[in-house]
Protein backbone atom coordinates (compact mmCIF):
# COMPACT_ATOMS: atom_id res chain seq x y z
CA UNK A 1 0.00 0.00 0.00
CA UNK A 2 2.70 2.35 0.87
CA UNK A 3 4.11 2.25 -2.87
CA UNK A 4 1.11 3.13 -4.20
CA UNK A 5 0.66 6.34 -2.40
CA UNK A 6 4.45 7.20 -3.08
CA UNK A 7 3.76 6.63 -7.03
CA UNK A 8 0.33 8.91 -6.05
CA UNK A 9 2.69 12.01 -4.24
CA UNK A 10 5.40 11.59 -7.09
CA UNK A 11 3.28 12.08 -9.62
CA UNK A 12 1.48 15.11 -8.14
CA UNK A 13 4.28 16.46 -7.21
CA UNK A 14 5.70 15.80 -10.92
CA UNK A 15 2.33 17.76 -12.09
CA UNK A 16 2.96 20.62 -9.90
CA UNK A 17 6.50 20.99 -11.00
CA UNK A 18 5.53 20.79 -15.13
CA UNK A 19 2.87 23.15 -14.17
CA UNK A 20 5.53 25.21 -12.54
CA UNK A 21 8.07 25.10 -15.26
CA UNK A 22 5.38 25.83 -17.82
CA UNK A 23 4.22 29.04 -16.16
CA UNK A 24 7.79 30.34 -15.46
CA UNK A 25 8.22 29.68 -19.22
CA UNK A 26 5.39 31.55 -19.88
CA UNK A 27 6.14 34.70 -17.78
CA UNK A 28 9.24 34.65 -19.90
CA UNK A 29 8.02 35.05 -23.26
CA UNK A 30 5.78 37.63 -21.40
CA UNK A 31 8.37 39.52 -19.72
CA UNK A 32 10.27 39.51 -23.31
CA UNK A 33 7.51 40.55 -25.40
CA UNK A 34 6.71 43.18 -23.25
CA UNK A 35 10.60 44.56 -23.09
CA UNK A 36 10.09 44.26 -26.60
CA UNK A 37 7.31 46.15 -27.11
CA UNK A 38 8.73 49.00 -24.61
CA UNK A 39 12.24 49.36 -27.02
CA UNK A 40 9.63 49.63 -30.14
CA UNK A 41 7.39 52.50 -28.76
CA UNK A 42 10.51 54.29 -27.35
CA UNK A 43 12.19 53.95 -30.99
CA UNK A 44 8.83 55.13 -32.51
CA UNK A 45 8.26 58.24 -30.33
CA UNK A 46 11.62 59.23 -31.21
CA UNK A 47 10.91 58.89 -34.97
CA UNK A 48 7.80 61.32 -34.43
CA UNK A 49 9.50 63.78 -32.47
CA UNK A 50 12.14 64.31 -34.58
CA UNK A 51 9.81 64.48 -37.65
CA UNK A 52 8.03 67.04 -35.71
CA UNK A 53 10.74 69.18 -34.48
CA UNK A 54 9.94 72.95 -35.29
CA UNK A 55 12.97 74.36 -37.51
CA UNK A 56 14.25 71.49 -39.09
CA UNK A 57 13.57 70.50 -42.49
CA UNK A 58 13.89 67.44 -44.18
CA UNK A 59 14.40 67.93 -47.74
CA UNK A 60 15.65 64.64 -49.70
CA UNK A 61 17.29 66.95 -52.78
CA UNK A 62 20.15 67.45 -50.56
CA UNK A 63 20.21 71.44 -51.27
CA UNK A 64 23.12 73.46 -49.08
CA UNK A 65 23.56 77.04 -49.28
CA UNK A 66 27.14 77.94 -50.63
CA UNK A 67 28.78 81.41 -49.72
CA UNK A 68 31.62 82.52 -51.91
CA UNK A 69 34.71 83.84 -49.94
CA UNK A 70 38.44 85.33 -51.14
CA UNK A 71 39.86 82.20 -49.60
CA UNK A 72 36.99 79.65 -51.70
CA UNK A 73 33.81 78.49 -51.57
CA UNK A 74 32.38 77.12 -48.47
CA UNK A 75 29.44 75.53 -48.35
CA UNK A 76 27.35 75.92 -44.68
CA UNK A 77 23.72 73.68 -45.24
CA UNK A 78 21.57 76.83 -44.19
CA UNK A 79 19.26 78.59 -46.50
CA UNK A 80 19.06 82.19 -46.89
CA UNK A 81 15.91 84.25 -46.10
CA UNK A 82 14.43 86.62 -48.63
CA UNK A 83 12.15 87.73 -46.57
CA UNK A 84 12.57 90.49 -43.84
CA UNK A 85 11.47 90.54 -40.51
CA UNK A 86 8.25 92.62 -39.89
CA UNK A 87 6.14 93.50 -37.07
CA UNK A 88 2.62 94.39 -35.98
CA UNK A 89 0.93 96.29 -33.42
CA UNK A 90 -1.69 94.62 -30.74
CA UNK A 91 -1.10 92.40 -27.89
CA UNK A 92 1.55 90.50 -27.19
CA UNK A 93 1.75 86.65 -27.42
CA UNK A 94 2.90 84.41 -24.67
CA UNK A 95 5.29 81.31 -25.50
CA UNK A 96 6.71 78.62 -23.61
CA UNK A 97 8.81 76.37 -23.64
CA UNK A 98 11.83 78.08 -25.84
CA UNK A 99 15.05 78.06 -25.09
Amino acid sequence: METDTTNATNSTSDARIHARDAAARLLNRITAGVAFGAVAGVGLLGVVSAYTVPGIVSDSSGATASTSTSSGSTSTGLQSSTGGVSSSTGSGVAVSGGS
